[in-house]
């Protein structure tokens, strides 16, 4: 008979599993994209901040632009003092708009030229425009507020982040501009 099996196999038979060199090699890989990823994920919570503060800029922006369609829609074309911006009790929702239109304070008493020109001025138009939004204060302590206010300029505001205090928010009461500075780095 023909059917006569072999004693052994001539073929080596394989192994199924990782030699240890090969285990080395995946392990260093796997750590040299730890090393490069981590970085990208250590900083989502400062591109968590800048987001945060682009959107409050934006909110910000627009409120500037509501109060300033207001006042042209009421037929104003210079200064206008306590003017209705929001519909509530008290002077919670008025503000004072410069000549050229835009807010630049809410102080109840009359003032025929209002200008935006000095820190409490600059702290009395944020929480008007932005109701219910971050907390605002001369401070640059984080546990004051979350916003510092800095009269720079006459007639401009900067609002810096108190997190991240190389980011701000800036405001020109003379043209109504508004710019997020989102540069943690400069």
């Amino acid at each position: 008979m023909n059917n006569m099996m072999p004693l052994h196999n001539n073929k080596s038979t394989a192994n199924n599993g990782f030699t240890l060199i090969e285990l080395v090699v995946v392990i260093i890989i796997l750590g040299i994209i730890a090393i490069i990823a981590l970085p990208r994920f250590v900083d989502l919570g400062q591109d968590a901040r800048i987001a945060s503060v682009k959107t409050t800029g934006g909110a910000f922006s627009s409120a500037i632009t509501l109060a300033h369609i207001k006042w042209a829609a009421m037929g104003y074309s210079g200064p206008a003092d306590n003017l209705a911006i929001f519909s509530q009790a008290g002077t919670d929702g008025e503000l004072d708009m410069n000549q050229w239109g835009y807010p630049a304070q809410n102080y109840p008493p009359y003032e025929a030229s209002p200008r935006l020109n000095n820190v409490n001025d600059c702290l009395s138009v944020w929480p008007t425009l932005l109701q219910d939004g971050p907390s605002v204060s001369s401070s640059a302590n984080k546990d004051t507020s979350d916003y510092q206010a800095q009269y720079i300029n006459p007639d401009q505001c900067r609002y810096y982040f108190n997190l991240l205090p190389l980011i701000s928010i800036y405001y020109d009461s003379r043209n109504g501009q508004v710019l997020v500075d989102s540069d943690p780095n400069r």
